[in-house]
């Protein structure tokens, strides 16, 4: 664990400790990944008129995409309104979380470095609260397997006035979100079955924002995150009730087949209302994408806008700037979904001859650019696949029309989103597109770098240091340095500061990367103490900026050589430590 000190009266940096911490967990080899369905960002927050109203439970369906060697809950207090992300204004406390089987009803408590309780707090820039893994072993009925569901529970607090974010939906049957008078609550906890009727509760449509991660026992499993606007997000169909365990929406939908069965784990970066631009400035999403082997990206709608105004280089810029996030992050396959009809209609969309497409969205328009971008891109390897659901909804003579059998709103419930029969009938053709894809076990491993040494008698474990110079192997595996000579100097993470740059004086703390192994999380944290409150050091562009220095430092390849700048007078503290912490 590499920790920097920074005293502003001495204007040196004091380096505590020349390493590098390596969580390694033999027993879960595969990446962390979405294994799951029923996970969404925030989307708006809500508080009751009740000022004694400050108690909230929880209770959603989680499916499994596959079997799993651990679980791991992620729990959020942000939301994103439209195109900005915003903080919730209040602490948000967990209180009790537990899963619940639905296979045979066992209960496990959810923990937080041990404990039952997490707070959130207030205006944080971290995507989300990570709980304690789950291991496999601990369930009685054995292994977890796909399309197996899970209930997640939830009971907290917030502030008298206050607020909770609010983003899973909860009109599946057996789902609740309920805030009341935590004096009117049973104090019942760790038990399956539903949410019961307290007096005086205030029900919801969504409960709390939550991403359900885990590891996989094997790879090929599809883990896959949307990215869009209202279309993608499922805007236009039923949303407070829904018979799907996966939810709603065609991406949700195209989860399960039409038995509810054969699950893809899933998770939705969606918004109502979002355009492709929120990315530019997305400090807490871009995280979530390396949870992902798959993602299918829908913006553009609200880019171009109803009145066609947008400007098709901007938008392609935008789009190519969110897929190459995507790979950066490791995601395997990018699938584009087709900008469907946007046309008024005179008659409720009933027949062809009474719709007239929106200005920029009529043939040979700006919505027809975009499309053929979109298969360009293709061709030049931007992305993987151009899902073709254009076809499925418009007429089959004008694909600028909605498609119509005579009665009102066929298939869109306005001139722009689809109705449920709308999302029903594209959703198969995504799930086909998603099912045709291969994805494979990320390599090279850390099993992989390992046979590639010639050992001789040392130790190949990752916690072994076999020449007993400080530099355990995983350590040496995830800087690409030998593990059997010692390091050289520029091998370990080291700082110095920057007082040429302007605005202000910054630390510059310069690491190298493995450029080849997909088994390493790397994370900048920072904290104004030693021993807790450290948090992911997430790069805005302004106060914290990732670069690199070298994308081929040793000239075969193999590392790339990467800083992180930071902006000490932004901060306003008169001490601050950060530390370079790498997961195996």
């Amino acid at each position: 664990m590499t920790y920097l000190f920074f005293k502003k009266n001495l204007l040196v940096a004091m380096l505590l400790a020349a390493s590098v911490f390596i969580s390694a967990n033999a027993q879960a080899t595969e990446p962390l990944l979405v294994v799951a369905t029923g996970g969404r960002i925030g989307v708006f927050k809500y508080g009751s008129s009740d000022p004694a109203a400050t108690a909230f439970w929880h209770r959603t369906p989680h499916q499994l995409g596959g079997p799993v060697a651990e679980m791991q809950i992620g729990f959020m207090n942000w939301f994103l309104n439209y195109s900005v992300e915003y903080d919730n204004e209040n602490d948000v406390t967990i209180e009790h979380a537990w899963l619940e089987r639905a296979l045979d009803g066992q209960v496990v408590p959810i923990t937080f470095d041990g404990s039952r309780e997490l707070i959130m707090p207030a205006a944080s820039t971290e995507p989300f609260w990570p709980a304690d893994p789950i291991d496999s072993s601990v369930w009685t009925g054995g292994v977890p397997q796909k399309d197996e569901i899970f209930w997640l529970h939830i009971k907290g607090s917030m502030p008298s006035g206050g607020k909770v974010c609010q983003g899973n939906p909860t009109g599946y049957s057996g789902s609740r979100f309920i805030v009341y008078n935590p004096a009117n609550g049973p104090g019942t906890i760790d038990f399956s079955g539903t949410v019961p009727s307290i007096s005086g509760q205030s029900a919801r449509t969504r409960g709390l924002p939550v991403v359900f991660l885990g590891r996989y026992t094997d790879p090929g499993h599809l883990a896959v995150i949307g990215i869009g606007d209202s279309i993608l997000d499922g805007s236009g169909d039923a949303s407070s009730s829904y018979s799907s365990v996966s939810g709603f929406g065609y991406f949700n939908r195209a989860a399960v087949d039409s038995e509810g069965k054969n699950t893809i784990a899933t998770f939705n970066l969606t918004r109502h209302g979002a355009a492709a631009g929120t990315w530019n400035t997305a400090v807490r999403q871009r995280p979530f994408l390396q949870y992902a082997n798959v993602v299918v990206e829908e913006y553009g709608t609200n880019d171009l806008g109803s009145t066609g105004g947008g400007s098709v280089s901007t938008i392609q810029s935008r789009l190519e700037n969110i897929w190459t996030l995507c790979r950066n992050a490791g995601v395997q396959h990018i699938l584009r979904a087709q900008l469907l009809p946007r046309a008024e209609s005179t008659d409720s969309w009933a027949t062809k001859e009474n719709q007239t497409p929106n200005n920029g969205w009529g043939d040979g328009g700006k919505r027809d650019e975009l499309n053929a971008f979109f298969d360009a891109s293709v061709t030049n390897g931007k992305i993987d696949m151009v899902v073709q659901m254009l076809d499925a909804v418009s007429d089959p003579t004008d694909s600028h029309v909605w498609l119509t059998n005579g009665s009102a709103k066929f298939l869109n419930t306005d001139s722009t989103h689809l109705n449920s029969n709308g999302n029903a009938t594209i959703a198969p053709i995504l799930r086909t597109a998603l099912l045709s894809l291969t994805v494979d076990a990320p390599e090279p491993t850390y099993g992989g770098w390992a046979e590639s040494i010639d050992w001789g008698a040392a130790d190949s474990s990752p916690a072994a240091d076999p020449n007993s110079d400080g530099v355990i192997n995983a350590m040496a595996y995830a800087l690409d340095i030998s593990p059997l000579n010692p390091p050289q100097t520029g091998d370990l993470p080291y700082a110095v500061f920057d007082e040429d740059t302007s605005s202000g004086l910054w630390l510059k703390f310069i690491f190298r990367e493995s450029s080849t192994a997909q088994d390493l999380v790397y994370s900048c944290l920072s904290s104004t103490e030693l021993s807790s409150g450290w948090v992911n050091l997430i790069a805005d562009g302004i106060n914290v900026i990732e670069e690199t220095l070298d994308t081929d430092p040793d000239g075969d390849g193999s590392a790339v050589l990467k800083q992180i700048k930071i902006n000490l007078v932004s901060f306003g503290d008169t001490r601050r430590f950060v530390k370079l912490d790498i997961s195996l």
